[in-house]
């Protein structure tokens, strides 16, 4: 198949050229000719979207769902052009967590139509009590890396509040990547952390102290330093003023993350999110207390809101594929159109509405 005359986003920007799709990969780009022809003239075609931080969406939670579930839920990502997801869990007993690494290992391996699970992000239990959100605050503990090697190579994130003690020998033991999330820290304990590896940080300015001109914290850090930083981009939990400012300052280092919860894709009503009770009214996830509990909006639907909030084009597609697929190490998989990825490819239209969603040359 052979995806003719769009404009591809390749390495950033946007440039007409033709794609071709053989055995569910990228075999060629340039100007192609073959039977099987796709035109694409005046439309965009950008890569897959990569969502890494993802709880749940159309009444499951990656927590708690089974995989029948799980396939219901990766139909939902891969329809809304989501074509790549880390599975994320939030705050469980260590036999919970157990359970539901098994149960999305085995989603994973499915055949089903809809976004690849391409690994696990625990969200928990190694947060501050301190900046808890909407974790569970009696099963915060010190990380446990032991645990977390016995849990296999699925697991590609794990987030730690950098000021427990024993935060610099788990980020050095770690294979994978540690985000630094639901924290108290300050600026240069979070600085300590990233030159020690834990360049990742878990949607910033969320669940750790906010910017002072005298206390610059996480976010300090990240200015510092070459960290990537996730970021939820609804207009809930970052006001729009704050997103231009973020993207005009450093959108290269960038991930777009949904946070998404059980009701994505649904609407109001009474959800769970692992152990705790969420309610939501027009469309704001919330415990009992108020406390904001992720979000119920998809990747695909924040990139666009990027987009009409003044963020150009290039920065906030680049934010929801390439960055955050390269962050985690997914980048020669997907994330990008380039020759010899998984052929996960969005069509969108001139106003970068949704036309049609290929995942490993597949159309949904």
């Amino acid at each position: 198949m052979i995806l003719k005359n769009g404009q591809v986003f390749l390495d950033g920007q946007f440039v007409r050229t033709d794609v071709e799709v053989k055995n569910g990969i990228i075999a060629k780009l340039g100007t192609l000719d073959g039977s099987d022809e796709i035109d694409c003239a005046d439309r965009f075609l950008i890569p897959g979207l990569v969502d890494i931080h993802t709880h749940g969406c159309v009444g499951y939670d990656f927590s708690t769902a089974s995989t029948f579930e799980m396939n219901s839920m990766l139909r939902y990502y891969g329809e809304n052009g989501i074509t790549s997801i880390l599975a994320t869990t939030v705050t469980l007993s260590d036999n919970d967590i157990q359970k539901a690494v098994d149960r999305i290992t085995e989603a994973s391996e499915n055949d089903h139509d809809g976004a690849v699970i391409r690994g696990i992000n625990l969200e928990g239990p190694y947060l501050s009590p301190k900046k808890c959100g909407a974790h569970d605050i009696s099963l915060l503990k010190e990380p446990d890396l032991p645990f977390i090697q016995s849990l296999g190579n699925f697991i590609k994130v794990v987030n730690v509040a950098p000021e427990y003690q024993n935060a610099a020998s788990f980020i050095d033991g770690f294979c994978g990547k540690v985000s630094i999330a639901h924290t108290d820290c300050d600026y240069d304990t979070a600085m300590e952390a990233i030159r020690n590896g834990a360049d990742h940080i878990t949607h910033i300015f969320n669940a750790m102290n906010g910017l002072h001109h005298r206390k610059p914290g996480v976010i300090g850090a990240f200015f510092d330093s070459d960290a990537i930083a996730e970021i939820i981009c609804d207009g809930i939990h970052i006001a729009p003023p704050v997103l231009r400012m973020m993207f005009g300052a450093k959108a290269e280092r960038l991930a777009v993350i949904s946070d998404s919860m059980a009701a994505t894709g649904l609407g109001d009503g009474e959800y769970t999110l692992g152990n705790l009770k969420v309610f939501v009214k027009d469309s704001v996830a919330t415990l009992k207390d108020g406390t904001i509990a992720g979000s119920t909006m998809n990747v695909f639907r924040m990139m666009r809101n990027l987009i009409q909030c003044g963020i150009p084009p290039e920065k906030a597609i680049a934010s929801a594929t390439h960055i955050p697929a390269d962050s985690v190490g997914l980048g020669d998989v997907c994330g990008h159109i380039a020759e010899g990825r998984d052929a996960d490819l969005v069509l969108l239209s001139r106003d970068f509405s949704l036309e049609r969603v290929l995942i490993r040359g597949r159309f949904l």
